[in-house]
């Protein structure tokens, strides 16, 4: 194998991984959303909902989950561009330096060096507080709820 086949191996296995990864925290950012929406629904139709097992972590993805619908900053999704943008001309320089060169090594070190720039670009945009500020620190006692009263049933008269 040459450099050039190692070099073109070695990238698309880390775009895999990174795919990869993508894909899961995605899942698992879903899962989390479905299980705060089924604890909001319960709690909106009068049925007590099972006490958690960490209220300082419930409380932190209810925070997650208003900051996703709330969308993100401006200057966030400008430095998210930044970095798609800089991983794609990584991305074309390497393609460049590689066939119309013919030097592999050297589209390495210039395109990743590029493409590098651009992925700690996208994630300082996904970082970036959605507000501009930072959120409060939450305490890791739970908070007292009213409790509860089950709404009446509908089998006895008035």
């Amino acid at each position: 194998m040459n450099d050039f086949t190692v070099g073109i191996l070695i990238l698309l296995t880390v775009i895999s991984a990174m795919s990869l990864i993508a894909i899961t925290l995605l899942g698992h950012q879903r899962l989390r959303e479905l299980a705060i929406k089924e604890r909001i629904a319960m709690i909106e139709r009068g049925l007590l909902p099972a006490p958690e097992a960490d209220p300082a972590r419930f409380e932190r993805a209810m925070l997650l989950a208003y900051a996703a619908r709330r969308g993100s900053s401006p200057k966030s999704a400008r430095y998210r561009t930044l970095g798609v943008m800089l991983m794609g001309l990584g991305g074309a320089l390497f393609l460049l330096i590689a066939f119309a060169a013919g030097m592999p090594a050297t589209a390495f070190g210039v395109a990743g060096g590029i493409f590098v720039l651009g992925i700690a670009a996208y994630i300082n945009g996904s970082l970036i507080a959605r507000d501009g500020a930072e959120p409060a620190p939450l305490t890791s006692t739970p908070t007292a709820t009213p409790p509860l009263t089950p709404p009446p049933p509908d089998n006895i008269a008035p």
